[in-house]
């Protein structure tokens, strides 16, 4: 009887493998799907949340600031001047203000990302993506919450309270870091080849939530901003719920390294940093980044990249002053001005969806254009464009051209997938991962120094008069420029180190999935 025992043992051995494979396989693709629903809808829910928000909230401090204005006059027997008399809280003195509170609080917001997005990044590899996520929607909620408070309780506390909102943000380092590690956590379950595609229908979600959560707002607040307001603040902690229920993915993304670097010099070289300390691990970092980071500084094209990396995300930030531009401009209500937002959101989605997979096809097709040279036409085609409606929108005479100029600033958002998936082929592969940190800060800087910057213009054309309220436009579109020119500076043809000559036969697909 032994003997047929230990033949049934042998022969199922095989079945039970395979049954188990089957499980892990079906527990895996639950994981990915899973993970995939629960940042679409965290995306959804912070996205609608702060469009939901961005309205009431410049109405609610315009009229903080107006109220505040109006008693210090009192107070100190002042008249009001004549020109303002009809609408006070478009007086210079409020609009100013206000601009000068939004620009600031702003540019303070991403100072945590600056400081700690690299610090967040190793705990979220010596840690785990869970924990990293859990501190970081923390900091956002309360960022959020302490905003409202002071709003709250304006009769007692300083408006410009406000902008030590950012302070919280050093719990978990902010919404950019957040982002981040939720992509993370999506590249952690899904394999290179699905990567491109399911980063990119999350972050789809954005314009989705643009296009719903802006109109929304600007009917509620025909009641009352505050609910608008309210609402978003609850959508946001709503959308961090799911995430409790997430398995950490942390194991994923260590599996993958395992089965991708069999090498002696690879376990040489990851066993000491498995016996490290936080602090430890965030310095050997930063060594690292620093000596893989030389290569930066000896490519030209590299450097003009992250020029231009750091000029368009200065650029975009111009468009955070789009509602108080065209309130004051054209008289109208804060809400009636944030359906603008909600065009530009539209022309967007559409431009990701149909227009730039039109050109790329159109690009190949009918002009040979394919990989880095096509990004490059690309980028060159969508810097244009941004420069024109830049300039269109701060020079604006009527509402109809400040909304074609518009359209075409939204038709001209690609221009940072472009220049990305530019950038990517200009690098060698090894590389890519520090070009993408230099990036990260470079676009941090850029939004640091564009809130106080566009504030300040916005302000001196308050002070030159009406004509001139389009300054901070004028502005992007010059940065611009400068970035556009700097695409024509691009060597596309320069070598890459180490090329054979069949790197640009194997650089397609790296483009492909980069953008």
């Amino acid at each position: 009887m032994a003997a047929p025992s230990s033949e049934m043992a042998t022969e199922s051995q095989p079945l039970l493998s395979e049954n188990v494979g089957e499980m892990n396989t079906r527990k895996k693709t639950r994981n990915k799907l899973l993970i995939l629903i629960v940042g679409a809808i965290f995306i959804l829910a912070a996205d609608s949340g702060f469009y939901l928000s961005v309205a009431p909230q410049t109405a609610i401090f315009e009229k903080i600031i107006c109220r505040n204005y109006l008693e210090f006059l009192d107070s100190t027997n002042t008249t009001l001047p004549a020109s303002d008399v009809a609408d006070p809280c478009k007086s210079e003195a409020v609009q100013g203000e206000l601009a000068l509170i939004t620009g600031y609080k702003d540019g303070f917001a991403v100072v945590p990302t600056i400081l700690l997005s690299l610090p967040y990044g190793v705990l979220a590899d010596h840690w785990g993506r869970k924990p990293v996520v859990y501190l970081g929607m923390l900091g956002i909620v309360l960022d959020e919450l302490w905003t409202r408070l002071i709003c709250l309780w304006s009769g007692v506390l300083p408006l410009r309270m406000v902008w030590l909102s950012a302070l919280w943000k050093i719990i978990g380092g902010g919404d950019q870091v957040v982002t981040s590690v939720v992509c993370t956590m999506i590249a952690d379950v899904v394999s290179e080849n699905e990567r491109s595609t399911a980063l990119f229908t999350l972050m789809s979600w954005v314009f989705v939530a643009d296009i719903v959560a802006t109109p929304t707002s600007a009917y509620l607040m025909t009641f009352d901003p505050w609910i608008p307001w309210t609402l978003g603040y609850f959508i946001i902690v709503l959308g961090c719920i799911p995430f409790l229920f997430l398995p950490e993915t942390l194991g994923d993304a260590k599996a993958k390294k395992s089965s991708s670097h069999r090498t002696d010099n690879t376990t040489q070289f990851t066993e000491p940093t498995r016996k490290m300390s936080s602090m430890q691990m965030v310095l050997y970092r930063l060594r690292e980044f620093k000596e893989s980071a030389q290569f930066i500084w000896k490519d030209t094209n590299v450097m003009w990249m992250i020029m231009i990396s750091f000029v368009s995300m200065m650029s975009r930030q111009s468009t955070n002053i789009l509602l108080q531009y065209a309130s004051k401009r054209f008289g109208w209500s804060i809400a009636k001005a944030s359906l603008l937002v909600t065009i530009r959101g539209s022309v967007g989605l559409t431009t990701c969806l149909v227009l730039m997979p039109g050109l790329n096809w159109l690009s190949g097709k009918y002009l040979n254009l394919h990989g880095k040279y096509r990004d490059h036409w690309l980028s060159k085609i969508t810097g244009i464009l941004s420069v024109v409606g830049f300039l269109l929108v701060g020079l604006a005479p009527t509402t109809a051209l400040l909304i074609f100029g518009l359209v075409i600033v939204a038709m001209g958002g690609a221009f940072g997938v472009n220049t990305r998936s530019l950038a990517t082929a200009l690098v060698v592969p090894d590389h890519v991962g520090t070009l993408y940190s230099s990036f990260a800060i470079s676009q941090s800087m850029g939004i640091f120094l564009a809130g106080p910057l566009f504030a300040y213009l916005f302000k001196w054309g308050l002070h030159l008069g009406n004509a001139w309220l389009g300054l901070p436009f004028l502005q992007a579109g010059l940065f611009f420029a400068l970035a556009t020119v700097a695409v024509w500076r691009i060597r596309v043809d320069q070598s890459l180190p180490g090329d054979d000559g069949e790197q640009e036969e194997e650089q397609e697909p790296l483009i492909t999935e980069s953008s």
